[in-house]
């Protein structure tokens, strides 16, 4: 009886001694685990971003729209651009580096990371880590090019360009009036150039920002004496921002707002002696929050946590909508400070469709041109359209209205004029 119960503890020893042992090994592999843990987090991570590149390379060019995304695209950020798949690309290596920039562009977490980096420099140095945007006093928000164009300003012109700048306009007028087509200059406004008080202290012209020459006195003594209808609204903006509870140019835009694009296109209306669209009379109120063009440099800035709640403002119908037979059709050419001065078109007695040629500068500062189109009351972008010659023929034979644009940080040297004048001279 003794032996066999001496056997049964024996037994039971061994099996705890075993149970112990295996307690202890699985004890031990799983604090290995669990220390290695980070080390598989990061790994899988790694893999993750690798697989993710390789499948955005893939789908990149025909099926695009199976991308894996960031939910916060970055702003202002270019198409990538083809790799160069040629010999000589590749021994000078640009082959590589195009590859190399594109699989980084595409990785989902390449956004989050710019902001994140782009909010540091912005909180904790007051900068900007964004191409081409410039921070001024309290927190205005500049486009380097408009800063650079208004501190080299010297008070002097080239009466030659100026001539022939004013003929052109004087005959591109005296075409449309003769096919019965209302036409209207418009000179837009620079923000740098408007509020100079509020330019960063790294701009050239920063201290004497507020007595630099005034550049548009004589382009608007040449418009004069060659009798072209225009309206200055860099003028307007000048006289109207002491009256206006709202500055007309936003905290965190390049261009004017809603309401200095309202007085724009009301002055528009009334500066031909009838208007197919009707005088535009409008109301205006504060905005909850930017939007649009109002937030265009801050969206920009590509940070984390932009503060988009500035004073800003909205614009409103003030009457009735006339009674129009049909709805007339607006041409207008010019660059990015038409979008507000088309969007209150629509607010107008008579609502025109609207065809915007647009001229917008790309990345490497060449020009490119887009045609987009509004229906009437339309006061979104539009619809994109091709952009042919052919087809800027066609809206300019249909148009009752013409409106040209350029603004006073480039005039006298933009591209629309002279495409302007050649496509009504193409008219029969």
């Amino acid at each position: 009886m003794d032996k066999r119960i001496e056997k049964h503890e024996a037994e039971f020893g061994a099996a705890s001694r075993s149970r112990g042992q295996a307690e202890g090994v699985i004890a031990f592999l799983k604090s290995l685990t669990l220390a290695r843990l980070p080390i598989f987090g990061c790994a899988g991570f790694i893999a993750f971003l690798f697989l993710a590149n390789l499948w955005n390379f893939a789908v990149e060019r025909d099926w695009p729209k199976l991308r894996i995304r960031s939910a916060s695209p970055l702003a202002g950020v270019a198409k990538p651009k083809p790799a160069p798949w040629t010999l000589d690309a590749f021994l000078s290596g640009e082959t590589q580096k195009t590859v190399s920039i594109n699989l980084g562009r595409m990785s989902p977490v390449f956004p989050i990371s710019v902001r994140a980096k782009n909010q540091l420099v912005f909180s904790l140095f007051g900068g900007s880590a964004a191409p081409g945007v410039a921070i001024g006093r309290d927190g205005q928000l500049f486009e380097q090019l408009y800063i650079d164009k208004f501190c080299a300003r010297d008070g002097g012109f080239d009466p030659s360009r100026l001539s022939a700048w004013s003929s052109t306009l004087r005959d591109i007028q005296e075409m449309a009036q003769a096919r019965g087509k209302s036409f209207v200059f418009l000179i837009s406004p620079s923000k740098a150039a408007r509020y100079p008080e509020d330019l960063p202290k790294s701009a050239p012209c920063a201290a004497r920002a507020t007595i630099m020459p005034e550049k548009l006195a004589p382009y608007r003594a040449a418009l004069d004496e060659s009798h072209v209808r225009y309206v200055d609204g860099a003028a307007l903006v000048a006289t109207e921002k002491s009256r206006q509870p709202i500055a007309l140019f936003p905290r965190g835009g390049s261009h004017w707002n809603s309401v200095g694009g309202a007085l724009a296109m009301r002055d528009v209306t009334r500066a031909p002696p009838t208007s197919t669209i009707g005088v535009l009379d409008f109301t205006s109120a504060p905005a909850p929050e930017a939007v649009g063009t109002d937030r265009d440099l801050l969206d920009l800035l590509n940070l984390l946590w932009p503060d988009s709640h500035y004073p800003t403002a909205t614009i409103g119908r003030a009457g009735e909508k006339g009674d129009c037979a049909r709805s007339p059709r607006l041409l207008a050419l010019g660059g990015s400070f038409l979008h507000q001065v088309l969007a209150a078109a629509t607010l107008a007695p008579c609502p025109p469709q609207i065809d915007y040629w647009f001229y917008m500068r790309t990345e490497d500062n060449m020009i490119e041109l887009g045609h987009y189109r509004r229906a009437p009351g339309d006061a979104s972008n539009g619809e994109r359209l091709t952009a042919t010659s052919e087809d800027l023929d066609e809206n300019l034979a249909g148009a009752d209205f013409v409106l040209l644009e350029e603004n006073e940080a480039g005039i006298a040297t933009t591209k629309q004029i002279g495409h302007l004048a050649e496509a009504l001279r193409r008219l029969p």
